[in-house]
């Protein structure tokens, strides 16, 4: 694994904004004790709404709004305008990826807290672009489990790059270093899921004509490195997408999907095939889902399917909550309880894990809006909020309540966009 640093201008920069957030532009929220604090939660109460970046369509610009104001406070310069932007694991981070230019850019949101005695120290500093980055070649599937992430590196067929895998932490990322990096033996467009110590992530023979891994490979972490410990049998032609639930690992395969149980430090897969329904020629490209349910939901070109790992079946998943609609683009609320699903009248479909993923409410979000339109829909952590980004204005939609409840305008065309803040609750560790 290779690292870099920005230019001395921007570690000049750096450094200043580093002055700045420990003088007097950082504020600290001392919040009143009432109960001894688990180190791995943060309060419920008196979290604050967040901030959000949004990177510009054309231009290598992240803006940082508060969510408490929905004002603008910070105007970061990347350097190259970003391909995709995620959240880091505990939400302080924004992690800008350069695809085509072999470069991830980590920016701190400024939200942030630590345990202090009995109590937490909530901090609310300038947001700012930090010195590290990566730079392994084509960083492509960023999986985020519980307090840490697996960082999937592509490699590259023509240039002979092999493929890697990194595992980060916020903690990490503050301490501008990567927790742990594993190296392929050629190239792939790979994936993979964290459990605890393991690493499930993929394999592909050097010799194959496709990009696409055929098998899974258990690796388990030593120190900053991996061991292989099981290459699992069962195949998993063309695998492109995973999910995992509390008991359970999924890989999205050609011909159906490969599951994965775990029961403390053993391993075992099988295969779930493709339904006869399933149009030829399509597959399931995508898993999501919640990590309490046993049905994961697989996403493909020819429909939305239920794949039941309990029980072993992939259904038709019959979403659609009139005749003649489809979806723009899908999300999840920010605990993973309900997916939601926009569709072309411009309703926003909520479906709640516990129930099976039945429809629970629709919600206008859109009087009308274009049929190849792609908004963003980017879950708070910390409550029933989610912001809707589309072309030139950022939605406010209170899930409780079924409502926009407001409409902010921005003065240039929105690409990608991620949720910075101190989380409700923290994810699911194994």
């Amino acid at each position: 694994m290779k690292h870099s640093s920005l230019s001395s201008i921007a570690l000049a920069i750096a450094a200043l904004n580093l002055v700045g957030c420990n003088g007097s532009e950082t504020t600290i929220i001392e919040k009143d004790p009432t109960i001894t604090p688990d180190p791995g939660h943060g309060h419920d109460e008196e979290l604050p709404h967040g901030r959000l970046a949004i990177s510009d369509s054309e231009q290598p610009l992240l803006y940082i709004y508060d969510l408490e104001e929905n004002e603008l406070i910070e105007t970061i310069n990347l350097t190259h305008p970003a391909e995709y932007l995620y959240s880091s694991p505990e939400n302080r981070y924004a992690v800008a990826v350069h695809r085509s230019n072999d470069l991830v850019e980590f920016v701190d949101g400024g939200l942030w807290q630590e345990l202090h005695g009995d109590h937490y120290d909530q901090h609310e500093d300038a947001p700012s672009l930090t010195s590290f980055t990566l730079t392994d070649v084509k960083p492509t599937h960023y999986v985020p489990r519980g307090e840490t992430t697996a960082f999937f590196f592509d490699g590259d067929k023509d240039s002979g790059a092999v493929a890697g895998l990194s595992v980060l932490s916020d903690e990490s990322i503050s301490e501008g270093s990567i927790i742990a990096h594993h190296s392929f033996d050629t190239y792939m467009h790979g994936t993979a899921e964290i459990r605890g110590d393991f690493v499930l992530t993929t394999l592909r023979d050097a010799n194959s004509e496709s990009s696409l891994p055929e098998q899974v490979v258990l690796l388990e972490m030593h120190g900053d490195h991996f061991h292989q410990e099981q290459v699992f049998e069962e195949t998993c032609p063309a695998l492109h997408g995973s999910f995992q639930t509390e008991d359970h690992i999924a890989f999205a395969c050609g011909d159906g999907v490969l599951v994965i149980e775990q029961d403390g430090e053993l391993f075992t897969a099988s295969k779930l095939a493709n339904p006869d329904s399933m149009p030829e020629g399509v597959r399931i490209g995508s898993l999501k889902g919640s990590p309490e349910s046993p049905l994961m939901i697989g996403l493909s070109r020819g429909g939305v399917f239920l794949v039941d790992v309990d029980h072993g079946e992939i259904t038709p998943f019959e979403w659609q909550p009139e005749e003649d609609i489809s979806y723009l683009s899908y999300g999840f609320d920010g605990h993973n309880e309900h997916m939601l699903m926009l569709d072309n009248t411009g309703k926003l479909n909520l479906y709640a894990a516990e129930e099976g993923w039945q429809l629970e409410k629709r919600i206008e979000v859109f009087e009308e809006i274009a049929e190849d339109a792609k908004p963003l829909i980017i879950a708070s952590k910390v409550d029933d909020l989610v912001y809707i980004v589309h072309e030139h204005e950022v939605l406010t939609v209170d899930l409780a309540e079924g409502a926009v409840i407001h409409d902010m305008h921005l003065d240039f065309e929105a690409g990608k966009a991620a949720w910075l803040g101190i989380a409700a609750e923290e994810g699911h560790d194994h």
